[in-house]
Parts: structure tokens; sequence; C-alpha cells
């Protein structure tokens, strides 16, 4: 008797994960734009809705690129449309309105209770539309202490304790380089919408989701808070080491700088063998991890002193063939070449109207049957006001009307 074959549902070519679902974008800067671009990179149709005239901040960050937007906007805006509107004007009110009734989310980035003014708050929204998803970012969080406080992202950073543990020791403290709260912000919020999306499509329900950049910072100390709450330790900036796993770290090569990381045993054993620093592996003072992170002001002299003698790449490939965690500290140009940045396509070209060619982060998060795809350069300001007015219903003469008092 032969077994059932079983095959497997398929979709159609081009088919994206949220194709579907519509997006009303209330958010600037960096906490919000750029988790509303990899949303309409899964295929949302992302209505990003920007102060008439002024648009995003972040617009005007930057002159990399002459008579066009910043840089910084470029980089983060991709995959949506852009509305220029008067939201303190009752007719751009109105449109407001029309966009909530087909909207599936709603996500903005504002100060706790800026948005009850307009009624655009949640409440207020969800009585509107029961089955709403609704995200609210905020530095650090909906209530609590610091509620009315302005919060950014070096702020967040500092306050989170990731400043506190990046960096030298003995010297003050250094900031991430991206906008890491910011950006982490981001990721969290595409994550939350996409599970309340999920929870809506099962169980029929709207919910609010909210999002602190502080949380995301704390969230990100995984692996210290546990010890810490224990022994008080460690809470001293370790620079390129790690402060739990010895060897893990930055070392100076011949010609830059070189990452080892011996997670294990095993890539310890491996390490010293290959560097046939074989003593190492039955020295009292270096036989586990325990030991070695004890005694790392002992052996990482050792250690420097032997990577100092080849260049990274000549480490890399020794170290490699060996089965030993490596990799060199790359600058941006060569992280940009690395062949395989450029094979996982994390940096694409899109053509932009003023700008010209313009270099984007790719698609992050890789999907079998519906992969993502940039869908769009990043919008001038207002490019698809009238296209979108025009789906909402407003004949021409009323988008003219708008357009001579001013509401977009």
């Amino acid at each position: 008797m032969t077994e059932p074959v079983s095959i497997a549902p398929t979709v159609a070519a081009g088919t994206r994960a949220l194709d579907g679902i519509t997006i009303l974008d209330l958010t600037h800067i960096g906490a919000g734009p750029l988790a509303t671009s990899m949303l309409g990179d899964m295929g949302a149709e992302v209505i990003k809705v920007e102060p008439r005239g002024t648009g995003d901040p972040t617009r005007g960050y930057d002159e990399v690129f002459p008579g066009a937007d910043s840089s910084y906007f470029l980089g983060i805006n991709r995959s949506k449309k852009s509305v220029a509107l008067d939201l303190k004007s009752e007719a751009g009110m109105q449109v407001i309105h029309r966009l909530l009734d087909r909207c599936d989310v709603v996500i903005e980035n504002y100060r706790p209770g800026a948005l009850r003014r307009l009624g655009l708050d949640y409440d207020t929204v969800q009585r509107r539309k029961p089955t709403i998803v609704y995200c609210s970012i905020s530095a650090f969080g909906p209530d609590g202490p610091y509620v009315d406080r302005p919060g950014m992202d070096i702020i967040v950073q500092g306050l989170g304790g990731i400043m506190g543990i990046t960096g030298e020791a003995g010297r003050p403290p250094v900031k991430v380089g991206p906008p890491i709260a910011d950006f982490m912000g981001s990721y969290l919020a595409a994550y939350g919408i996409s599970l309340a999306l999920l929870a809506r499509e099962r169980h029929g329900i709207g919910q609010l989701v909210t999002i602190s950049l502080l949380d995301g910072q704390i969230a990100a100390l995984a692996n210290y808070i546990t010890g810490f709450h224990v022994t008080g330790k460690p809470d001293v900036p370790q620079g390129g080491g790690h402060p739990q796993i010895v060897p893990y770290q930055v070392f100076a090569a011949r010609d830059g700088y070189l990452i080892v990381a011996c997670l294990t045993e095993g890539f310890w054993r491996n390490m010293c063998r290959v560097l046939k620093q074989e003593q190492l592996l039955t020295d009292p003072r270096f036989e586990t991890n325990k030991v070695r992170t004890a005694n790392r002001g002992e052996l990482i002299p050792m250690l420097s002193e032997i990577f100092e003698t080849k260049t990274r790449a000549e480490w890399v490939e020794i170290l490699s063939a060996a089965d030993v965690p490596c990799g060199p500290v790359n600058k941006l140009g060569d992280t940009f070449s690395d062949p395989q940045v450029q094979h996982n396509r994390m940096v694409e070209k899109l053509q932009h109207p003023k700008a010209g060619t313009i270099s984007v982060p790719g698609v992050v998060v890789k999907m079998s049957a519906t992969p993502g795809r940039i869908s769009a350069p990043p919008p001038m300001l207002g490019e698809h006001t009238e296209a979108v007015l025009a789906g909402l219903g407003y004949s021409a003469t009323e988008i003219a009307a708008m357009r001579g008092a001013h509401v977009i």
C-alpha cells in the first residue's frame, strides 16, 4: 500500500508575506522609519505622513547628495510612500481619518501623550477601528518616572548601560557607532507588529504594541544581567575583549586588527596547537576558561606578541584552516566589499530621482516562499500625496482645493 503524497501549498511567484497590509506611518528620525521600511520590503503598503513643508527632520541632516534628501533619510526610508499633510487643519485630519479606515497598522514615535491632542492616540483610534494594530515607540515607555523626559538614541544608550560597558577600561564611555537604540527599537517594532498581525489573523483582535528604546537596550544585556545580579560583575569596559570568555577579543596584527574568539575549549585547544603553544594547554593558569578569565593579564600579552607577527589575511587563513573562529576588524569599505556580505545581497543599489544611484541595506530577513524585496527608493517629500488621496476617494477638484488651501 503506497503512502499518500503530501503536496505542500504554494504561492504565486512574487508574493510577499505582508501583501495586502496597509500601514499608516507616523514615525520620524531613526526609531520607527527603519521598521516601516522593513515591513514595506515584505509587501506592506507603507504610507508615511510627514509635516507639509518640512517633512521628516532627517531629510535635512546632511548634503551628501546636493539638492536631494540626506543620506541618513535615504538609508532608512525605502519601500514606502510619502504624503505631506498639515495635521493642524481640519481637512488634514479628515485625510488621516480616511487613512485610518483603510489601514491595518498605525505606528508612531511621538512623545507620550502628544497624539492624544489630535485624537490619534491608541484609545481613540481603537474605538474607531477595534481591529487596528497600533504600535507606539518611545524612549522610556508610555508611563513611569521618565515619561515626560525627551529621549533619544545616545541618551538611551547611556541610561541603558550599553555605553558604560563599551570602550577601553579607564577611558571615557563610547557610544556604539550606529544609533543602536533607535535601530533596535525599529527591529522590535517590526517584530511586535508582525506578532500582532498574526494574533489578529488567528483571533480577530487588534491591540496596542508598546516599544521602549530603553527596554531594547536592557534586553541586549542578556549575557550580562544574570551574572551581574549575583556577583556585581562584570561592569568594566573590556575594549575589544569579552568579560566572560578568554581569549575572545581583538588582537593587533601586522597590518591592522584581528578577532580571535575561542568560545569553547575545543577552539582553545585548536588555537594553541596551530600557534605551536601546546604548553598552554597544561599550564594551570590557562587550563579552563574560568582560570583563563582570572589570568587574562598574563595570557593576553603572550598571544598578542604572536599575532603581531603576521597580517590579518595570513592569520585568517591559518586559524580558519585549524577551525579557530577568527576574522578581520574591517573598515566600512572592507565590509561592504566583503564576498559574504555581497553574496547575502546586504547592500542594494537603487535609483533615486534626485540623488541618482544610492546604496541601502538589503532585505535582512530571508524567506523561502514569500521573499521580501525593496519595492521603491526612499520617497521625496509628498511624492505620493495626490495618488494616495485619489485612492481614498478624493476627486481632482478636492485635491486641488486642498493644495490651494495649503493642507497638502
